[in-house]
């Protein structure tokens, strides 16, 4: 550019006609200037955003690496309180064999008890660790969610029991015709016992209550689990879902769980061709929806073997079916 602006700042001093070659050639110039200008512009833009999103990619890294290190606190003290409370009480068992059969009893409860707890938290990490790697073991077969539904109550039954809380299912106004689902049974079980203690966790003792509702949604199916709990900021339902993560850092203090059941929830979700999410507000209780899409075509028949399967198409289908119960558990 600046060889070109000499050449003509000359001419025109010495007044010596420029050619039509030399004005070409000074335009060409211009042009060609212009496109490197335009190249590094474009350069440095692409350079600021891949400067910007590693930058995030390692912010990201950072956070993924404080809530591994959380996880591994928070596994470290799920696992050693009922081991030491397994080991404590069976010395105390094994040392006096003179207790009292009553007192005996509440020991051996405490055992059964504290020993669930353990298979939970290996099931919980095991089954993570077999979802993501891709070789989970899959059951395909024809299954009615209304039996689904139920069953998950009656297991999270002594959960709620013991917080005295009401639990109340709505699965709609035809009982005779059944809700099915080409899916694993134990799975979808999985996900909503998972939502289901998750609620029996924050509901409020000896006034909580839950609400379990089958509805359909345009083309959609959608369970709903609905509790009066302490609900959850709207900045933070992005993080229920989280593996190795729950809302509040608290929470895993003062309520016990690693915060893998709603990860598995959500991954065992979009697998079946769904999606779980929730909605809350603070001090007000939450809902957690489990949404499928609905298909008329004729479900294929259960294989009766486990065998690993890609479910991401897999579609669902319901026939509306409404019944309402109620489980009083005090």
């Amino acid at each position: 550019g600046g060889a070109s602006a000499r050449v003509m700042v000359a001419s025109v001093t010495d007044e010596e006609a420029l050619g039509i070659d030399e004005v070409l050639d000074i335009l060409d110039e211009a042009s060609q200037i212009r496109a490197y200008s335009r190249e590094l512009e474009q350069k440095s833009r692409e350079l600021e955003q891949a400067t910007a999103g590693l930058r995030a990619a390692n912010e990201r890294l950072q956070e993924l690496d404080r809530l591994k290190d959380d996880f591994m606190s928070s596994v470290t003290h799920e696992l050693r309180t009922p081991l030491a409370s397994i080991r404590a009480f069976s010395e105390i068992l094994h040392d006096d064999p003179d207790i009292e059969i009553g007192e005996r009893k509440r020991f051996l409860g405490i055992l059964v008890s504290e020993t669930e707890r353990l298979s939970r938290l290996v099931n919980q990490v095991l089954d993570l660790a077999k979802i993501e790697s891709g070789h989970a073991d899959w059951l395909i077969e024809d299954v009615d969610l209304r039996e689904v539904i139920e069953q998950s109550v009656a297991a999270t039954g002594q959960l709620f029991a013991g917080r005295g809380a009401q639990v109340l299912v709505d699965l709609g106004a035809d009982p005779a015709r059944p809700a099915l689902v080409t899916a694993d049974r134990d799975r979808l079980v999985q996900v909503l016992v998972n939502l289901l203690s998750n609620a029996a966790k924050f509901v409020p003792a000896e006034a909580g209550r839950v609400e379990v509702r089958l509805a359909s949604a345009g083309e959609k199916l959608r369970v709903c689990v609905t509790d009066n709990g302490r609900g959850i900021p709207e900045d933070e339902l992005g993080l229920v879902f989280e593996k190795f993560s729950q809302a509040d850092a608290s929470t895993t203090r003062k309520f016990g769980g690693t915060g893998l059941g709603l990860a598995i929830s959500r991954k065992l979700g979009e697998l079946m061709g769904g999606r779980i999410w929730a909605e809350s507000q603070e001090g007000k209780g939450s809902t957690f929806h489990v949404e499928l899409a609905l298909d008329l075509a004729e479900p294929a028949a259960g294989t009766g073997e486990r065998d690993p399967v890609d479910l991401a198409g897999m579609n669902v289908l319901i026939v509306d079916c409404f019944d309402s119960f109620t489980f009083n558990l005090y």
